[in-house]
């Protein structure tokens, strides 16, 4: 697979996979979740702003733990299917549509883009995106977000570990989800989404995808920080592990606004 150019996704890109997001990543967000959950509990924090809040996931986890905690996003399937979520639940919690590079909603102890969010944006992007995000926080507020590490995927042949053959039956539809991907030195992650979808006894579709991430090492994150007004106070894989470099797949990064 040839790798395309990166480009910052647009709001569109997420419309395919908002329905079924919650049934394929739905059990993987929840060490991460505890990991946020126990960063929040030491620093104290009790208002918190997702700018990349998806169906919710860490809106709900941190709702449900008494956190002040507002949803923004840049697709409204995505919302809609979180608003719906909090309605269901009996939950009031505030969900904006809006760009986590340009949306100013107040000012929070905490904001978070989890699960590779960033890497959807471009190195330019992101560092737009930090600025924005540093004028949300209060002084000393926390921005926490998770990215694949790039020292990690061009070692040895973890790339092929990104692999994903997931098999999921809801009702009567089964679908079924293969992914595999590749990676330059420029930290440019490519992968192709093949999605087979079978409803009853009836033809199996095939929707074909591809898409980029823009991935980074614990240094270059440190240095665009830096550059937009955070320190790093630790970074440390996903689960609250110790990071170690080359060894671990996805860096966890907890910043704080200087």
């Amino acid at each position: 697979m040839n790798l395309m150019k990166h480009t910052s996704a647009k709001p569109s890109r997420y419309n395919k996979e908002a329905s079924t997001y919650d049934l394929f990543n739905g059990k993987k967000s929840e060490v991460i979740n505890q990991t946020i959950e126990n960063i929040f509990k030491k620093h104290k924090v009790k208002t918190v702003l997702d700018l990349t809040c998806g169906t919710g996931s860490q809106v709900f986890w941190l709702t449900k733990r008494s956190y002040e905690v507002v949803g923004l996003d840049i697709n409204v399937k995505m919302l809609n299917i979180a608003k719906n979520k909090a309605f269901q639940s009996k939950l009031n919690i505030e969900f904006i549509k809006g760009d986590m590079r340009t949306t100013n909603v107040g000012k929070f102890d905490a904001a978070i883009t989890i699960f590779n969010a960033i890497g959807h944006l471009t190195k330019s992007d992101f560092e737009m995106a930090m600025r924005n995000i540093h004028d949300n926080l209060n002084d000393g507020g926390l921005y926490v977000f998770d990215i694949f590490d790039l020292d990690y995927l061009i070692k040895d042949d973890h790339i092929t570990k990104l692999t994903i053959d997931w098999l999921k039956r809801s009702g009567d539809t089964t679908e079924r989800v293969v992914q595999y991907s590749t990676i330059n030195a420029g930290g440019i992650l490519g992968s192709e989404t093949l999605c087979f979808t079978q409803k009853g006894i009836g033809r199996t579709k095939l929707a074909r995808s591809r898409q980029t991430l823009q991935v980074y090492t614990t240094k270059q994150l440190g240095e665009m920080l830096a550059r937009n007004g955070f320190k790093v106070l630790e970074q440390r894989d996903v689960d609250g592990s110790k990071f170690v470099k080359g060894k671990t797949e996805r860096i966890f990064t907890v910043a704080q606004k200087i």
